[in-house]
């Protein structure tokens, strides 16, 4: 991520949905076991519960206001909404993630989150890569999860 300062969160935003037919398609929804084992890993526990909540508030209604500084404490991510705010970081991360696009005050949230890349996939640890192989629904991506996975993996939990 940048090293610019993150925009600080408004009181309130509003939430959209991200339409992208093809990854509402073949995506994972929140809940979903591929969001908790792979994705977060990658977004974080923070951003994941975030855009958890978000996407089904998008999914539901066709915009929405959310109380931020609520949320950031539902959350337990304090009710600081300046840039270094965790809240502010929580978002900028979603977004660097693609899994939230911003403009403003409002944030268009994507209500299911694809396959993860398979550039992001050596960085993940074992026990999701081999989560990965087994909940992805696309096959390339399932055979380029294991590349570096050592075959032993006694004590990982899927």
């Amino acid at each position: 991520m940048s090293a610019h300062p993150h925009p600080p969160t408004a009181e309130r935003m509003l939430i959209i949905a991200f339409p992208d037919p093809v990854i509402e398609a073949r995506g994972h929804r929140p809940g979903s076991p591929y969001i908790e084992k792979v994705w977060l890993s990658t977004l974080g526990p923070a951003s994941t519960w975030m855009w958890t909540r978000l996407a089904r508030a998008a999914a539901s209604s066709p915009s929405t206001v959310v109380d931020m500084v609520d949320l950031a404490a539902s959350l337990g991510l304090g009710t600081q909404l300046g840039p270094n705010g965790t809240i502010s970081r929580t978002i900028a991360r979603a977004v660097w993630f693609d899994a939230i696009r911003r403009s403003g005050n409002t944030l268009a949230v994507r209500t299911a989150l694809p396959d993860l890349p398979a550039r992001r996939l050596a960085r993940l640890p074992a026990s999701a890569r081999i989560a990965h192989q087994h909940l992805a629904k696309g096959a390339a991506s399932r055979s380029a999860a294991l590349a570096d996975v050592p075959q032993i993996t006694e004590g990982v939990s899927l």
